[in-house]
């Protein structure tokens, strides 16, 4: 029989990267509020599911970058939308991709939860430590780019109300339901329609800002540099990011071998981490950091943290 175990807020601040007296009021409320156990797969119940899930690589065709996927991922937020519009509920616009009672990864082994939205609990835990670690009292604005559904910034908003927040995503419905939800909650809260590989530089950023994606720049097929190159010119005071990269995983073991196959073969971003670190060893940005979380869902880790400063 396989132990239950439990993800304190010590372990937390381990895969943060960080000690629990930095990870901040409401991170550690939050961490105190729901339900973090789990258990591991072993034996028979392991190998099983590790199968099952190179069978789906195996036979996944599903193209990021691909023309279709801007109708599905249109069509997708429309739907959140709408149940928005409906009963005017936050859990309406968790984007429908984190799906509950899934087999989630954890520090290397796979893992069966009590909490059915252990991911949608875990990834606000992280959202809430890079808030409180990155949008110091200094930072008067914040920018998501790639903001989907909202749910990020909404977040935000509650643990730092007075911020003016700008959410941006490069289909309408996005910029519709951000729109929506500003007039609703009465928040300082406006959106644009921007599309992340032909940048806009006409959208105004201030140097007093926070810049973020979390699960943005890669469904961007590695095409990446023009929207870094924009960030770079327009000097926001800190960027960070929360995106699978793929460069963190180890090549001896089934576990990340497998993810690395997930993200190569849907052609997930690749290169972005490299890349900053060359503009950090040039001497173009500065404070230059990443952490790879050691969480993810089924088929790849999606929270490895990057964060830098333009000079």
């Amino acid at each position: 029989m396989t132990k239950i175990r439990n993800l304190t807020a010590q372990g937390i601040s381990n895969m943060l990267g960080t000690n629990v007296d930095n990870l901040g009021q409401e991170c550690l409320e939050l961490i105190n509020s729901v339900d973090l156990r789990y258990e591991e797969l072993e034996g028979e119940a392991e190998k099983d599911f590790i199968l099952d899930v190179l069978k789906k690589i195996h036979s996944d065709e599903q193209v990021i970058g691909a023309p279709e996927r801007t109708n599905i991922w249109n069509a997708g937020w429309s739907e959140n939308l709408r149940d928005f519009k409906n009963n005017k509920d936050k859990q309406s616009i968790v984007p429908k991709f984190i799906r509950p009672n899934n087999i989630i990864r954890l520090n290397g082994k796979f893992c069966n939860t009590i909490n059915p939205y252990f991911e949608r609990d875990f990834a606000k835990i992280i959202q809430l430590h890079l808030y409180n670690k990155f949008i110091t009292d200094d930072i008067k604005e914040v920018h998501e780019f790639g903001c989907g559904s909202g749910f990020n910034l909404i977040n935000l908003s509650e643990v730092k109300p007075n911020l003016k927040l700008n959410g941006s995503d490069f289909v309408q419905s996005s910029v519709d339901l951000i729109k929506e939800l500003s007039l609703h909650y009465g928040l300082n809260l406006e959106s644009v329609k921007f599309n992340m590989l032909e940048p806009d530089y006409d959208y105004q950023i201030s140097r007093n800002s926070c810049v973020f994606t979390h699960g943005a720049i890669e469904q961007l097929a590695s095409k990446y540099e023009k929207f870094i190159d924009f960030l770079l010119v327009k000097k926001p005071k800190v960027c960070f990011h929360i995106e699978p990269v793929c460069e963190v995983y180890k090549d001896d073991t089934l576990f990340d071998f497998s993810q690395f196959m997930f993200h190569k073969k849907r052609g997930y971003t690749s290169g972005l981490l490299p890349h900053l670190q060359t503009l950090s060893n040039t001497g173009k940005i500065k404070d230059f950091w990443f952490k790879r979380v050691h969480f993810g869902s089924k088929f790849m880790e999606g929270y490895t943290i990057i964060s830098w400063r333009p000079v």
